[in-house]
């Protein structure tokens, strides 16, 4: 018989075997007791990943083995095994910074090799485990080296992005305007100006049961003004004139809005939007903001306060000539929902999105979907471990590349999609 000790999570599991069993089989049990599925798991053994097709007895012919067991979320040191990810690094941030051996395993780990050689009498083994030993502290002070390095990188980070939001704070607060300007080419009679907001309705029930419809929009007539070509015009979503070619449209509003969910939903002649004066300090819906804005080609959003959103779905759905986005002054702190935030933006090629948060997000399905043009994305800051929806996230990105997409924490599965 075999016995083997499977180390996960600090914590020992011994299952004993014959030494003609696969080691798949044996895997696969301890997965049903620490109920894990077994594709989620690495098992590393002499400091290299298991092969879970050999038989048993072809790795070793040992009586005792010890294996550890991570999951495949985690990066692991392959000499002596300690968990490197981010996981462990929040941890040594949340205390303070000060590096606990316990927190990476090392303890745990000289313990079971000194367990194993206590009552052994060959030699051979004992001076091959404490070499095991001598790679382990060996490798502490590189480990601590790049532990650290990234504490640092985290650390200058957080002050750039925190500096940067404060700056967006005082900046949206301190924005005097309250205006969007917008250039829209005019080739109808009549073209939309602001999406009719009459579709932007929410259902809600009443002590008698009875439901009744509560229209979301605070845009109406007491609190906007609308100049074309600088001229005051009556209050309307839409615009009549026998004029051609660009107008220029300009907003002036009167009160914060609460949400601007639809604000530019279907204004197909819609070509430009500047919001660097624009307060959104308030808003904390962004859901379908330029929804199908087909013939979009640029927009100022570098002011634009997003840290109180909660909603960006659908935000850019359809902009389909739309050449680049830069939201590297985005919040995205609060968003739990993204889905097909950038779906059909067929000629988008750069996107950056350096600065996104997504902790919160739960939804992040069709997110990219049909991005044709796009050649790279770097989606390294992305956590997803909230993430419930990510289906189809990256479908239809022909142009996109596994060799050019960074995900790092990010689920390897949105790859079976690509090139």
């Amino acid at each position: 018989m075999v016995e083997i000790t499977f180390t996960f999570e600090s914590n020992n599991i011994i299952i004993q075997c014959n030494e003609n069993q696969k080691i798949l089989d044996i895997c696969e049990k301890l997965s049903l007791k620490i109920n894990v599925d077994i594709n989620s798991l690495f098992f590393l053994y002499g400091g290299t990943i298991l092969n879970l097709d050999k038989k048993l007895n072809e790795i070793t012919k040992e009586n005792k083995i010890n294996i550890l067991v991570y999951k495949y979320e985690n990066e692991v040191c392959p000499k002596c095994g300690r968990i490197l990810n981010d996981k462990v690094i929040d941890e040594i941030i949340s205390s303070n910074n000060n590096v606990s051996f316990s927190l990476t395993g090392i303890t745990g780990q000289i313990e079971n090799i000194i367990n194993n050689i206590i009552n052994q009498k060959d030699i051979n083994y004992i001076n091959s485990q404490l070499n095991n030993i001598n790679v382990i502290i060996n490798n502490i002070n590189l480990d601590l080296k790049k532990i650290n390095n990234k504490l640092n990188q985290i650390k200058l980070n957080h002050n750039y992005f925190l500096k940067l939001n404060n700056f967006n704070e005082e900046k949206a607060k301190n924005i005097l305007k309250n205006e969007i300007i917008c250039i829209y080419n005019k080739q109808e009679d009549e073209i939309n100006l602001l999406h009719d907001f009459n579709q932007n309705l929410i259902f809600k029930k009443a002590e008698n049961s009875k439901s009744y419809i509560e229209g979301k929009n605070n845009i109406n007539e007491g609190n906007i003004e609308i100049y074309v070509n600088n001229k005051k015009i009556k209050f309307d979503y839409k615009y009549k004139s026998e004029e051609r070619g660009e107008i220029k449209v300009k907003f002036i509003f009167n009160k914060l809005l609460t949400t601007t969910c639809h604000i530019f939903r279907n204004c197909s002649s819609l070509k430009s939007i500047d919001l660097s004066s624009f307060n959104s300090t308030n808003v904390n819906d962004m859901w379908c903001m330029f929804y199908k804005c087909f013939s979009l080609e640029s927009i100022d959003l570098s002011s634009l306060y997003t840290k109180n959103v909660n909603n960006m779905s659908f935000m850019f759905f359809n902009c389909s000539t739309l050449k680049s986005l830069d939201l590297s002054k985005f919040n995205t702190v609060n968003v739990y929902n993204m889905k097909s935030m950038f779906r059909g933006c067929s000629s988008l090629k750069s996107l950056n999105l350096s600065s996104f948060n997504t902790f919160n997000v739960n939804d992040m399905s069709y997110m990219f979907f049909n991005c044709s043009s796009l050649e790279s994305l770097d989606l390294s800051s992305f956590n997803t471990s909230k993430v419930i929806f990510i289906d189809n996230i990256l479908e239809g990105c022909q142009n996109l590349i596994k060799e050019n997409i960074k995900i790092s924490n990010f689920g390897k599965n949105i790859l079976d999609n690509l090139n």
